[in-house]
């Protein structure tokens, strides 16, 4: 019942109504993802509250924030991000299934494969 909830709300908000799916949106123009990052940049740096401001140093909450912004622009970390927060949501929704160890030994698995693929080419 929760899978088919999620599946209809993931496909009546991207349908045309009529059960197909939407043509996909046109590429961003370079300006565009530009002007993008500008105003998430602006808007991060405006969450911080002039008290930690004041307390931290503005310089150094400057950085702090940039650094976290260049952090969400990098894929691999993104990529992480939004397993690990699926992760989470699995061991919510479903307690009893033992989640978190069979993820673990599929990460393993995983690894393994890529350290042999990146060792058999040297």
């Amino acid at each position: 019942i929760i899978m088919r909830t999620l599946i209809e709300a993931v496909v009546s908000t991207q349908s045309t109504g009529d059960g197909k799916w939407a043509d996909p949106a046109p590429p961003r123009t370079p300006p565009t993802i530009s002007l993008t990052k500008f105003m998430g940049h602006t808007k991060l740096q405006g969450m911080i509250s002039d008290e930690l401001r004041n307390i931290m140093g503005k310089d150094t909450v400057r950085e702090g924030v940039d650094i976290v912004f260049r952090m969400f622009q990098a894929k691999e970390f993104n990529r992480l991000l939004f397993y690990k927060i699926f992760e989470s949501l699995l061991e919510a929704v479903f307690p009893d299934n033992k989640i978190r160890a069979t993820l673990s030994l599929l990460r393993h698995n995983i690894n393994q494969k890529a350290i042999a693929r990146r060792y058999s080419t040297i």
